[in-house]
């Protein structure tokens, strides 16, 4: 299996998680994942940052 079909399996899943979860607080957990991407616990150095931030933003625009 390659990586983007693990990575792409993975967004659906966190997508319809959240989606069928009614009340949960999706903004929130957005802010927070982007404040882990950011910091110490993120991937590699700023562009990788950026580019995951960027990444996740989209996925927050699917869940609208």
């Amino acid at each position: 299996m390659s990586n983007q079909a693990q990575i792409d399996a993975l967004e659906h899943l966190l997508i319809a998680v959240l989606k069928s979860s009614p009340g949960a607080p999706k903004d929130y957990l957005i802010e927070k994942a982007q404040g882990s991407l950011l910091g110490s616990d993120g991937p590699g150095g700023p562009e990788q940052k950026s580019e995951a931030v960027d990444y996740l933003n989209y996925i927050a625009t699917r869940l609208r």
